[in-house]
């Protein structure tokens, strides 16, 4: 039987070598395991679109998406998670509540591998510091 697949999307916000990631409310899917904040991307929707929506219903706050990240794929149950992670950036103020998390902080690049991490950003976790660094060094060489 073929695993459904959910299209998932989440917001890489670095700022001063430390990036933004949020606790998942105790009674939710995944509950007490941080993640980068985003969601589910619907039918017809770009996954820019997708996060640019997620991040304004859970954390009240506008987000510029800028190039892909890093993908990956988890299987979950009998779902099979998709995961897309974009850089992104803040417009305005940094968030102060969340309707799907029970904390949220910057956490610094090195420190990543302490917190325990939703299934489907874990594959994303070994690979942010490299690929942030690529991404930089792309922006400076344009």
């Amino acid at each position: 039987m073929e695993k459904a697949v959910i299209r998932v999307v989440g917001a890489i916000v670095e700022r001063g070598g430390a990036v933004f990631a949020a606790r998942r409310n105790a009674d939710r899917s995944a509950g007490g395991l941080w993640e980068f904040p985003g969601g589910k991307v619907e039918i017809g929707e770009s996954p820019e679109a997708a996060l640019r929506r997620e991040l304004q219903e859970e954390l009240s706050i506008d987000i510029s998406v800028g190039p892909l990240v890093e993908r990956s794929l988890t299987n979950i149950g009998t779902s099979r998670i998709e995961l897309a992670c974009y850089s992104a950036q803040f417009c305005g103020t940094d968030p102060v509540s969340s309707s799907d998390h029970d904390a949220m902080q910057w956490v610094p690049l090195d420190d990543l591998a302490s917190l325990e991490w939703a299934p489907g950003d874990v594959p994303i976790i070994s690979v942010l510091p490299e690929r942030l660094h690529a991404l930089r060094t792309q922006a400076e060489e344009a």
